[in-house]
């Protein structure tokens, strides 16, 4: 049974911009638009098993959590 892989977005700390961090494997994506690393991050999660998609605000507070592939979350209705 494969885990499931964590991508989250979020702003840049020592430099502008944006990226996004796969949690075994350190940061997939940089750029200075939220939306483009948000669509890289997205079309990776896509292509997984089972992946969660977190995106952040600027503040750290999360804005929205994706589930991939669409419709495999767990979390009861």
């Amino acid at each position: 049974m494969s885990k499931e892989k964590v991508y989250t977005v979020s702003k840049r700390k020592k430099k502008s911009g944006w990226k996004a961090k796969e949690s075994r494997i350190g940061v997939i994506a940089r750029a200075d638009n939220k939306e483009d690393v948000v669509q890289a991050a997205a079309q990776i999660a896509n292509l997984q098993k089972r992946a969660t998609l977190r995106i952040e605000k600027e503040n750290g507070e999360v804005q929205e959590e994706r589930s991939y592939p669409r419709g495999a979350d767990s979390r009861p209705k």
